[in-house]
C-alpha cells in the first residue's frame, strides 16, 4: 500500500477551468434555459395570473360595456343602444443589465463549498451555474417589486422604477377616478389587519357591509373562479381569527385555509412580494404579466470585457410589464387600507358642549366590538390630564382617522354613548 500523502506536500485541489470564453460559450449554448431563469424565480405569483407575450412597449385590447335586457313584449319599446368600446393599454418596459464578472474570483469562492470538493468540481458546469444565478436573481428582484414598481425612466438602475406594478396601475385608475367604492371595484378597509379582524373584514370586503354603505364583491365576480391575492401575513390573520372563532365546532379539526369559507372558488394566494392590508380578487386571465420574448432586441450575452483582460461583461436586455385585462366590477375588486392605524397615538376629549376636557396617550387593544351594525375598536387610555381615566377601556368606531380634527364618539365597555368625543393624532415616531 503506497503512502497517502508524500510529507511535506500541500493537497491541490483538482484544476478547473473557468475562462471568459467558456462563460460566453456556455451562455450561447443554455440560452433557451437561462432565458427562462426569470421567469423561474418569479413561479409563486406567475402560476396565478394570466401571460401574454409578443409585447413589445405596447399593445391595446378593448372591452365593450353595456346593458340589455328583454322585457315583457312591448311592440313600441326602443332601448338607447348604449354600447361603447373601452380601449386598455397592455404596455412592457425595456429593460437591461450590465454586471462585469471575475472568473477567477468565482473559482476561488467555489473551493470554499463543502458541495464541490474533489472530483465533484470536475464534472459540474460551473459556468452554467453562475450564468443560471445572474438571470435568477434578476427574477428575484422582478418578483419582489410585482406590486410596488413605479415606472420612472430617469432612474436606470433600480428595478422598482422600470415597469408599473399593479399598485401603482391600481393607483392611476383611481386617480382618474375609473376604480372607486361606488363603482364596485374598490373598497376601502375600515381597519388594519390583525389576528382577531381578519376573518371579519375579508367577509365585509366580499359579501358586503350594509354599515358602510359597502355592497360587496360584485355578483358575477362572486360567480367565477377566482384568485384572492393577500400577504403572507393577512392569510395567517385569517387562519387565526378563523379559529378563534370556529375552534370549538367538533367537525374543525384543521385550521389552514386555502379558500374562503364557504366559496371553493376562491382560492387564496398569499405571497411576500403582496403589500399588507391589501387585497386583490380577480379571475387569474385577468390579472396579466407581460412580456416580448420574441424580437433580437432581447439579448443574454457573455462577451469578453472592453476594460479588463480578465473580466468577461454580462449582458442581458428585456422587456416586461404588467396589467388589468379590465378593471370592471365583473373582472376585479380590490381592497385597501388608507387610513392611519391606531395603535399608540395622543387623543384630546370633549365634553357634550364641546368642551376640552382631557388630553392624554391611548393605545388599541386589538379588541373590535359591532354596536347597531357599526365596528368599533377597543381602546386602552394609557395616559390622561385629569385622574381616574388611565387604565380605563373604551370604544371608537372603526373608521376613525387620525387627523386630529374629526370629533368621534367615546363608547363605554357595553357600548354605551358617555357623552365624551375624542380626537384623534397619531404619535410621530
Amino acid at each position: 500500500m503506497g503512502p497517502i500523502l508524500n510529507v511535506g506536500q500541500p493537497v491541490v485541489d483538482p484544476q478547473v477551468t473557468f475562462t471568459p470564453e467558456e462563460l460566453t460559450r456556455s451562455m450561447q449554448k443554455y440560452r433557451k434555459e437561462l432565458i427562462l431563469m426569470p421567469m423561474f424565480a418569479m413561479a409563486a405569483a406567475l402560476q396565478h395570473m394570466g401571460h401574454r407575450d409578443g409585447i413589445r412597449y405596447k399593445e391595446h385590447v378593448h372591452e365593450m360595456k353595456g346593458n340589455f335586457e328583454f322585457g315583457n313584449y312591448d311592440k313600441y319599446k326602443k332601448g338607447d343602444g348604449a354600447i361603447s368600446i373601452v380601449q386598455r393599454t397592455l404596455e412592457t418596459f425595456f429593460g437591461n443589465c450590465i454586471e462585469p464578472i471575475d472568473p477567477n474570483s468565482i473559482v476561488q469562492t467555489l473551493w470554499g463549498s463543502d458541495v464541490t470538493k474533489g472530483e465533484a468540481l470536475k464534472n459540474v458546469d460551473w459556468v452554467k451555474r453562475v450564468c443560471a444565478y445572474i438571470f435568477k436573481k434578476l427574477g428575484e428582484n422582478m418578483f419582489l417589486n410585482m406590486w410596488t414598481a413605479k415606472h420612472d425612466p430617469t432612474n436606470t438602475t433600480k428595478t422598482s422604477k422600470w415597469f408599473n406594478g399593479f399598485l401603482t396601475l391600481e393607483d392611476i385608475e383611481i386617480a382618474a377616478g375609473t376604480m372607486a367604492k361606488e363603482l364596485q371595484n374598490l373598497y376601502y378597509l375600515p381597519e388594519a389587519f390583525n389576528a382577531n379582524n381578519t376573518e371579519d373584514l375579508i367577509n365585509d370586503f366580499y359579501w358586503g357591509d350594509a354599515a358602510a354603505g359597502w355592497l360587496g364583491v360584485h355578483t358575477l365576480l362572486r360567480g367565477q373562479k377566482t384568485k384572492l391575492f393577500m400577504s403572507e401575513t393577512v392569510k395567517h390573520y385569517y387562519e387565526v381569527s378563523y379559529q378563534t372563532n370556529h375552534g370549538a365546532l367538533p367537525y374543525n379539526l384543521q385550521f389552514t385555509k386555502a379558500h374562503l369559507e364557504g366559496k371553493p372558488n376562491v382560492e387564496f394566494v398569499a405571497l411576500s412580494n403582496v403589500p399588507e392590508n391589501y387585497l386583490s380578487l380577480t379571475p387569474q386571465g385577468n390579472i396579466l404579466a407581460l412580456w416580448n420574448l420574441r424580437t433580437a432586441d432581447e439579448t443574454f450575452l457573455c462577451e469578453k470585457s472592453l476594460t479588463s483582460h480578465y473580466d468577461v461583461d454580462f449582458l442581458a436586455n428585456m422587456f416586461y410589464g404588467e396589467q388589468y385585462e379590465s378593471i370592471n366590477p365583473e373582472k376585479l375588486c380590490v381592497a385597501r387600507y388608507n387610513g392611519i392605524e391606531l395603535k399608540d397615538y395622543t387623543f384630546t376629549s370633549y365634553d357634550s358642549n364641546n368642551e376640552q376636557l382631557a388630553t392624554g396617550k391611548a393605545a388599541t387593544t386589538g379588541g373590535v366590538k359591532s354596536f347597531s351594525g357599526v365596528k368599533y375598536n377597543e381602546i386602552l387610555v394609557k395616559e390622561n390630564s385629569v385622574e381616574g381615566f388611565a387604565g380605563k377601556k373604551y370604544f371608537v368606531v372603526g373608521t376613525a382617522t387620525a387627523d386630529g380634527t374629526t370629533k368621534y364618539a367615546l363608547l363605554d365597555g357595553e357600548g354605551h354613548d358617555t357623552g365624551m368625543k375624542v380626537t384623534i393624532t397619531a404619535v410621530e415616531s
